[in-house]
């Protein structure tokens, strides 16, 4: 097996593991901030102890520590959106919202990038679009839930546009420490306003009782989801582009429907979700496709310019 397709499987097999995340979520009884606060406390703890000698700020300098600190404010607002739309609503219907990550990132890479994008890359986007609409058009009942959800996928797309520049530098479990760490002081500092603004007006405190069940389920999300799963999607990012990622993270609601019919007892096994499916998985193995091909043409035009001594200066851009 190539490195480049022990990749794509691994991605594959992280795609199906986190899609469980918005039902673990709402299988520990504890709201959406104090479930992020503990998830991110947990996975800093760990990483802390069991990273010691390879996070030493001595080891990098002080802009590479404060732009991974700094990308942790995304963390906190993509994991944090997540839970709460799956906590309003239901796990399928957020990894509705959050499945649309791919879309953004097809919009948001060319600007961040500065180069011009794709349109089968917008086409295909817009494709698997079309399948999470149609899987759970029934399931707008939950309009709230769905916008958040969507929002969350807006930073979501920020987060793995910049992580696929940090794998690039850094030691993906180094990048996953101090993420982690940028997540835990974006969450604290919005503590005190989420009691100020959202508890105390309804004459709420902060509640961090829960039972011995869901503090090791919280454990499993810092452990498995938050450091391992994590650092491993942070890893493929190295030799997988960002879009490719989001869009194989697309079968998230269907991994993640699956866990919520066995879990919850979602009943959306319906011909929707069949043709919907279809589409979301006609996108997911027709970009890799469409991309080889693109770059195969240009490089063929390229060579074929060069031959005849006409080819222009915007065309080796385009190769790239």
């Amino acid at each position: 097996m190539s490195s480049n397709v022990r990749m794509y499987v691994m991605l594959h097999m992280i795609v199906l593991l986190s899609s469980f995340i918005p039902s673990i979520v709402l299988l520990i009884d504890m709201p959406a901030i104090e479930l992020l606060f503990l998830r991110t406390l947990a996975a800093f703890a760990m990483l802390l102890v069991l990273m010691n000698r390879k996070i030493s700020p001595k080891l990098f300098t002080r802009q590479a520590i404060v732009q991974m600190l700094s990308s942790g404010i995304l963390v906190f607002l993509y994991w944090g959106l997540s839970f709460i739309s799956a906590k309003i609503s239901t796990a399928s219907v957020c990894l509705v919202g959050m499945a649309t990550t791919s879309l953004w990132i097809s919009f948001l890479d060319p600007i961040l990038s500065k180069r011009k994008s794709r349109p089968f890359q917008v086409l295909v986007g817009m494709n698997a679009i079309l399948g999470i609409y149609i899987i759970f058009n029934s399931d707008f009942d939950y309009g709230w839930g769905l916008a958040i959800g969507i929002i969350g996928a807006i930073f979501g797309a920020l987060l793995t546009i910049y992580n696929a520049k940090l794998a690039q530098q850094h030691d993906a479990y180094v990048v996953t420490f101090y993420q982690m760490g940028g997540a835990l002081i974006s969450t604290t500092i919005f503590l005190p306003f989420y009691y100020y603004f959202f508890l105390q007006p309804e004459g709420k405190s902060f509640q961090f009782d829960a039972s011995a069940v869901d503090y090791i389920l919280i454990l499993g999300l810092a452990f498995v989801f938050s450091i391992y799963a994590y650092s491993i999607f942070i890893s493929v990012m190295k030799s997988i582009p960002p879009f490719t990622v989001a869009l194989v993270s697309n079968l998230n609601p269907v991994y993640g429907t699956a866990a919520a019919i066995l879990l919850f007892q979602e009943n959306v096994m319906n011909t929707g979700f069949y043709i919907g499916t279809g589409l979301l998985l006609i996108s997911v193995f027709a970009y890799p496709i469409l991309s080889d091909y693109m770059k195969n043409y240009t490089k063929t035009k390229i060579e074929k310019s060069k031959k005849q001594g006409t080819i222009t200066k915007e065309e080796p851009a385009r190769a790239k």
